[in-house]
């Protein structure tokens, strides 16, 4: 049954007869055959059809029912909500969403935009304490300093209004989610790379392949040499377990200048406790293990699961390096060492995206060459949302 009906409504919208796509979805929807994407052309052939924004709003809406938990069809129906013009809508469901998976970064990205957009000063402070709040390994210095910066005029609209209260309450939401128990950089100089590996008081463990843990860790920086700028590894644990840490720090490859490190160790950054401790790293042997104690960790338990984007990513993202050629990384005789490939490279695949209608036709002439028949098919395009990304690490 919903086979045959979906393609009873594809008949009739490639015959253009929109005014019985919507009685027959309709219909179905009162039969209580209702499937997630009756909505969405419902939606779209009202559009066409030219009926009020309201009407559409109300179809969008109750497509809500069928992802109340999902949170990537809620986002979908968001992204649906948006191109329809209801951005208010859509924002309470970015929220509903973030309340879902706090740890997820899309619903506060994307209703950062639609806040600032709708000048709701109460939303910008709930996209951007949401999203300085976590520290996602990909991109965040750009994510956080977008925040900041809505953050920052909507607190100068506030005191030029004269609601100087509620800009004091946003000022302070925003310090208390750019507070991180511990931050651990672990810096270097010269042409070769050093390895960081967290060993968590929780049980788990961040490096390079766990980039971010249930535990709240981030390896947010993985470096290597020779570029200066570019020799540290950083790791950053917003809410961190009390309890000791065991840094473990492998000479992957390379001269090290001085064969020398440094620990630079940050507790309870953002507060009025805050410490910072540096150490030197002293590298007389392919691994190091240094060990740290945090008193005033704010987490309790580990987290119930990792965002999709998270897993995905360190399931599907294979470890690369800029293009290096001399010896390999692994050489007989020393132990230690991981496998490294010694000329590795991104290749980006550039393709097109279209946005907008696009109209195929295909004509067939018979034999005789008396008749043509033209088969006609429109595409609706639209591009909701552009994020951009660094190849390099």
């Amino acid at each position: 049954m919903p086979g045959q009906l979906s393609r009873f409504v594809l008949g009739l919208h490639r015959q253009r007869r929109h005014e019985h796509v919507i009685a027959a979805i309709n219909e179905s929807l009162i039969a209580g055959q209702s499937q997630p994407w009756m909505y969405d052309v419902l939606a779209l052939t009202m559009q066409i059809v030219g009926r009020p924004r309201t009407e559409i709003e109300r179809v969008l809406l109750s497509r809500i029912d069928f992802t109340a938990t999902d949170v990537p069809n809620m986002l979908l129906s968001a992204a649906y909500l948006t191109r329809f013009g209801a951005d208010q809508q859509a924002l309470i469901l970015y929220r509903q969403a973030s309340r879902i998976s706090p740890t997820r970064p899309e619903p506060y990205a994307l209703g950062l935009k639609l806040a600032e957009r709708l000048q709701d000063h109460d939303a910008i402070r709930w996209a951007a304490t949401g999203t300085l709040t976590y520290t996602w390994p990909a991109d965040y210095r750009r994510r956080h300093q977008a925040a900041l910066d809505a953050a920052s005029d909507a607190e100068v609209a506030l005191r030029k209004s004269g609601r100087v209260s509620q800009a004091e309450k946003l000022a302070e939401a925003v310090a208390v989610a750019r507070q991180r128990d511990l931050v651990v950089t672990l810096s270097w100089n010269g042409p070769g790379e050093l390895d960081l590996r967290i060993q968590e008081p929780l049980g788990t463990v961040c490096d390079f392949d766990n980039r971010q843990t249930r535990s709240g860790g981030a390896l947010v920086h993985d470096g290597f040499g020779p570029v200066q700028q570019n020799c540290f590894e950083e790791y950053v644990c917003a809410f961190a377990a009390a309890g000791e840490y065991r840094l473990v720090i492998d000479h992957v490859d390379g001269e090290i200048v001085g064969k020398r490190g440094k620990l630079t160790i940050r507790r309870y950054v953002g507060t009025d406790n805050e410490q910072v401790h540096t150490h030197p790293v002293v590298l007389d042997s392919r691994q190091k293990v240094v060990r740290l104690s945090l008193q005033g960790g704010r987490r309790v338990k580990l987290s119930d699961a990792l965002p999709a984007s998270f897993t995905d990513a360190r399931r599907k993202k294979p470890r690369g390096r800029p293009f290096r050629f001399g010896p390999s990384a692994e050489q007989p005789g020393k132990r230690g060492r991981r496998r490294r490939p010694v000329a590795t490279g991104y290749t980006p695949v550039v393709s097109m995206l279209s946005e907008g209608v696009a109209n195929t036709a295909l004509a067939v002439v018979s034999g005789d060459r008396r008749y043509v028949r033209l088969t006609v098919d429109a595409v609706f395009t639209s591009i909701i949302d552009v994020a951009t990304f660094s190849f390099r690490r």
